[in-house]
């Protein structure tokens, strides 16, 4: 275990390598010219994450060596006194940027009175799988009167508590509480009440099974999540198409990150009309489009139609259902097989998976002449009518399925000498 004072020593000080990222400068000063009045000018960024660093150490070095810091990393630390943590801050002035992400922090260290002033610089806090307690994160945020972006993941809140007086944080704009245990909108109604400015709020591998509110709720809902532009909602629980629809009561939500499946990126375009942007991709008027006729096919069958359903009907007006079509490739056909220069007809059953060469050669054994002396045609038929005549035996390695042949298509195979097949009709070279 070590202080921060010495991991920034150790890490930023002059030693035996000479490539080290600082500038050592001796400070002067009127009355001394003492070595141990010498000051580190350091990086105005600091990274000590997984350094052991379990405590602030000497706080008035700390506070000459960081007086310019701006951003500090402490990932994966040992520090687990609020009360440190205040110092810490306080002896940085310029701090913007501070990460505690996986310091095991206490709760109860929280200090009854604490002995510092606002934090007046501080925009940018991660507090991830620190374990931080909602009361706490209260009375940091009270410490923090400019702070833009918070990060509580990965802290098994199972719920939000409102501070006691209620307030409110308006300068954040941007929060992030992926992997938590909330399961119900409700409780997330509240980060809206407390952030009234949130414009960007990540809800990523949550246990949120739904976006169902009370009736209070949904009255309240464009007022309360009044300036928020973008939600992500990417692997929760929520299953139910009729819960999102909540979201069309967010007047500027334009931006959803949510599961790419195109099926489930059409239900979201067809519910959500004000949504511009899904999953990071612009959704075009045409794509709109499509996704609203989809929707509106997908539901007209169903006893229990949703409402937004009437609400594309009246747009786009009563739709006709898709034709099924059979789009399944078939492998083997049986197909008539004719020989004129032999004078006789037989049924040929092919498989589609081959090539023409494959197929020249399974016709060379029925009509005992090498393949380079045969031609191989496809009569196409439909309907009993004769559409076409395409000499197959040009491309040898055609694959037989790119012909899309049918039942009632005819396999014809003469000489190369016979001009017999083309008398009647202008063959086709494919």
């Amino acid at each position: 275990m070590t202080s921060l004072v010495d991991a920034i020593i150790e890490k930023y000080g002059p030693g035996e390598d000479e490539s080290f990222d600082f500038i050592a400068v001796p400070r002067r000063r009127l009355e001394s010219t003492s070595s141990e009045n010498d000051a580190l000018i350091l990086p105005s960024v600091l990274v000590l994450d997984n350094s052991g660093i379990s405590c602030i150490g000497d706080k008035t070095k700390l506070k000459e060596m960081c007086h310019n810091t701006t951003e500090l990393d402490l990932t994966k630390n040992h520090l687990t006194d609020w009360g440190e943590v205040l110092c810490l801050i306080n002896g940085m002035p310029k701090l913007q940027f501070l990460n505690l992400c996986t310091n095991a922090l206490e709760n109860n260290s929280w200090p009854q009175a604490p002995s510092v002033g606002a934090f007046s610089q501080l925009e940018h806090l991660i507090l991830n799988n620190t374990g931080v307690s909602w009361d706490v994160t209260h009375n940091l945020l009270k410490l923090c009167p400019i702070v833009k972006e918070i990060h509580l993941s990965l802290n098994d809140h199972d719920d939000i508590s409102l501070p006691e007086p209620f307030q409110i944080y308006p300068t954040v704009k941007k929060i992030h509480m992926s992997k938590n245990k909330i399961r119900n909108w409700s409780e997330l109604h509240k980060v809206g009440r407390l952030f009234p400015n949130m414009e960007h709020f990540v809800n990523i591998e949550s246990d949120l099974e739904n976006l169902k509110s009370n009736a209070e709720e949904e009255n309240t809902i464009a007022e309360t999540f009044s300036n928020m532009k973008s939600l992500a909602l990417t692997q929760t629980k929520v299953q139910s198409w009729e819960d999102l629809e909540v979201l069309c009561l967010c007047p500027v939500l334009g931006d959803l990150k949510e599961i790419e499946e195109k099926s489930r990126r059409q239900q979201l375009i067809s519910r959500l009309p004000n949504i511009q942007c899904l999953n990071g991709t612009p959704i075009s008027d045409c794509e709109r489009e499509d996704a609203e006729r989809a929707f509106i096919r997908l539901y007209m069958d169903s006893e229990d139609k949703p409402s937004r359903y009437f609400e594309l009907e009246a747009l786009h007006g009563k739709l006709d259902p898709l034709a099924t079509v059979d789009m399944d490739v078939c492998t083997k056909l049986d197909l008539e097989f004719h020989i004129p220069f032999q004078g006789r007809k037989e049924r040929l059953e092919i498989n589609t998976l081959q090539t023409v060469r494959e197929l020249m050669k399974t016709i060379s054994k029925i009509v005992g002449l090498p393949a380079s002396k045969l031609k191989v045609y496809r009569k196409v038929i439909f309907e009993g009518d004769l559409l076409d005549t395409q000499l197959m035996s040009m491309y040898p390695k055609k694959n037989l399925w790119s012909y899309n042949m049918t039942h009632e298509d005819v396999i014809v195979c003469d000489h190369k000498d016979n001009q017999s097949v083309v008398k009647d009709v202008r063959v086709k070279f494919c």
